[in-house]
This record gives structure tokens, sequence and C-alpha cells, in this order.
């Protein structure tokens, strides 16, 4: 058996389109991530725009300013602090009276350049999240944050959940009991306090999962001729007619092809988390995940994050291998193999929802559409199955999965029963 995988691993791998494919995502993934780190800008506290890795460590060096445990003590505190230092210099009615760019404009009337980079520090923008409105400055939602308000912090980030709910994704969606009970008991479990600090690489982890769906298209490529190039060749009326070809090899060839699919998948995933976490660093795995987005119920970390998001492309990833080797076990057409790969792989994210809730959440079970911190991890994406309820991480997992396990037993059944002359 082993010498039978190997061989199947040899032929999937040595047709020109599979090593074009598989070298050409894995050339483009190293220069994608290396132009992330170039690119990556900011500006210091003088104004002046720096990039590379100086912005990366300007930007660790503006989250470790404010590192910590973020207890309602602490958040009230700095919060009138920060309060004390603008509006010593700002007129607090005035300021919520004003557009944002004009507030903006007076920032740096009243400022010294220095200062404002220090009152612009993201740690403020996400201290005040709980009450800040769309469009607004910074100080435009200090100027409305009372003692007693900042005083309940945590009960504010609460509502947060709460809110969405009711908002119900813009009135796409309204959301059962069951989900509302779903969210609201996820949202308590989140531990307290809240630590923040700089998770850069776990960050860029999130944000680059992405890129893997190049990955699943080259996997797709180089499995779509693993059944129908024997059907194109007529080699499936040989392969067929020896004493193993309809048992041992066809095991041989499901099982090349997910060991091919794992490794490479992972190959891919290497080189993102690496590049992520050698130039942003590997600090900050165990900062909570409401650091990077306070509105996410979840109670991960920002480490563990990174690694549920790639681990859910994994999954997708044998998911579409499966299906890939279902489809090229029912056709003597590659290219149609293909195809359908792209079309359920790459098009279904330029698939518009037209604000319709259940389409919504159809199309966000495609990678495209889930890999993106948003939808996972802050959009309460939830499916209600009676009194079950899943939310979208969970059914992702599901339903590629079962995509897998249908898709399996269906190639092996297909190429198995195939009528040759």
């Amino acid at each position: 058996m082993a010498r039978l995988i190997l061989f199947e691993l040899k032929k999937m791998l040595a047709r020109r389109t599979a090593l074009a494919a598989n070298v050409g995502v894995i050339v483009f993934l190293v220069a994608i991530m290396a132009l992330n780190v170039v690119q990556t800008k900011t500006t210091d506290a003088t104004g002046a725009i720096i990039s590379g890795t100086d912005a990366i460590a300007q930007m660790r060096a503006e989250a470790e300013k404010h590192a910590g445990p973020v207890t309602a003590e602490r958040a009230a505190a700095d919060i009138a602090a920060y309060q004390e230092r603008l509006f010593s210099r700002l007129d607090r009615d005035e300021v919520t009276q004003m557009t944002g760019s004009a507030v903006y404009d007076l920032m740096f009337q009243s400022f010294s350049d220095e200062e404002v980079y220090e009152l612009y520090n993201p740690y403020w923008s996400w201290l005040l999240r709980p009450w800040r409105v769309s469009g607004e400055e910074p100080a435009q939602t200090a100027a409305r944050v009372t003692p007693e308000m900042a005083a309940d912090w945590y009960g504010a980030v609460s509502e947060l959940t709460q809110d969405a709910l009711d908002v119900g994704q813009g009135g796409m969606w309204e959301y059962s009991e069951a989900e509302r009970a779903y969210w609201t008991e996820m949202r308590a479990s989140v531990p307290e306090p809240v630590a923040y600090g700089y998770s850069g690489g776990w960050d860029n982890v999130v944000n680059c999962a992405a890129f893997l769906v190049f990955s699943i298209l080259a996997v797709c490529v180089t499995l779509a001729p693993t059944f129908s190039f024997e059907y194109q060749s007529g080699a499936d009326a040989v392969v067929l007619a020896t004493r193993r070809g309809r048992s041992t090899l066809v095991a041989a060839k499901v099982i090349a092809a997910l060991a091919y699919a794992t490794a490479y998948l992972l190959l891919c995933a290497a080189i993102i988390v690496g590049f992520s976490l050698v130039f942003y660093g590997a600090d900050g795995f165990g900062l909570s995940i409401q650091s990077m987005a306070l509105s996410s119920p979840y109670p991960l970390t920002a480490g563990q994050a990174a690694l549920v998001l790639v681990g859910l492309m994994y999954v997708v990833c044998l998911g579409f291998a499966c299906l890939t080797l279902a489809l090229s076990s029912r056709t003597s057409s590659t290219l149609a193999v293909f195809l359908t790969d792209v079309v359920l792989v790459l098009l279904t994210g330029l698939v518009p929802s037209g604000g319709v809730g259940i389409l919504e959440r159809v199309l966000a079970l495609f990678p495209l559409n889930f890999a993106n911190f948003s939808v996972p991890f802050s959009a309460l994406e939830s499916y209600p199955l009676g009194p079950l309820v899943l939310d979208l991480i969970g059914m992702v997992v599901a339903v590629y999965a079962l995509l897998a396990l249908v898709s399996t037993p269906l190639a092996a059944f297909s190429f198995r029963r195939r009528q040759v002359a």
C-alpha cells in the first residue's frame, strides 16, 4: 500500500499544471508576505510616515504603552485622565456640535504634534469603543461619556453584543430567542479583566489567512485529474482490470490525495504564520481577542483566534479536496472539475447578499467570505437548527466535514463501478 501511495503522489505532482500551480502559489505567498512587511506603514510622533520593520516597532511601542489587564477601575481612571487632558484645552460642549473633520483640525490647533500623536493612540479608540458612534473622533466620544458610564465599562462592553442582536445585522436577520441566549451566554463567558497589549504577529496571521484560498485552488488543480485522467487516457480499462484496481489502488489514490492536501496546506500556512511571527513578533498569544476587537463575544486569546482561522481553512481544504475527487470520478473532463472548484472557492466571494439574511449566511460558509476576522469572530453569524444553535465556526466545520465524509466514498464507489469497454 505504501508504495502505491507514493506512486500516486508522484503521478499527481509530476504533471506540469500541478507543478506550476503548487510552486506558483508558494512563490506568490512568499512574495505577498514579504510585501506585507515592507508596505506596513504608520506615523511617528513627529507626523513622519515610516514603513517596514520601523513601522512594526512603532506599532508595538504604541500598544505596549498601555499594556496590561484593563479592570473596571483602570478603565474609568484612564477615561477620566484622557478627558481631563482633552478638555483642558477644548470646549467639551463645543466638540459635540462639530463635525469629525473640524474636531480633527482643532486637535492640531490646540495640541502639539507629539501630543496629538499620543491622544490618537489606538488604545483610546479601543477604550471608548462601547460608546462610539460611526464617524466620530475619539474626542467627541469622550465628550459624551460621564463618570457613571465609565465606571460601568464592562457593562457597556456587554451591551455591544445586545445592541448587535437588536440591530439584527442592519435589519437583515432577526435573531431567535435561542440565538440571543447563545450569544449572550458566549459574551458572559469572556474572562475578565480583558488584557490589552501587542499581538501584531497573531493579528497579521488573521489578516492574511484569506491568502490560503490560493493554496486550496492549487490543491484542486493537482487533484482534478486523479480519476478523470484515467478516463481520458483509457488507463481505467487497464487499472480496473487488475487484481487490486477496484480496491487497494482506489484507497491509495484517496489517501495520497488527502496526505498531499494536508502537507501542502500546512506548508502554505507555515509561510504565512512564519513571516508574521518572525517580523511582527510572537508575543501576545495569550492576550484577549477583545484586544483586537472589543465587540467580539468569543472567550479566546489572540493566538487561539489565529490558529482557529488557519484550522478552518484546513478543514475547508480537505472538504474541497474530497469534492474534487468525487467530481473527478464522475467525469472525464478535468477542466469541468477545476471550473466547478473555481466557482465555489473564488466566485462565491463576489456574490452580493443583497441584504437577504439567509443568502448572506450561505455565502458566509465559503472561504473568501469567512476568512476575515470580523466575520467569524465579531459578526454574530449563527445558524438555528431547532433548539440547537451553531455559530459560523461550528457550521463551517460541520459543512466541510460532511462534504468530505460524503464525497470520499462517492469518489471510490464511482471509480470502482466504472464501466469500461
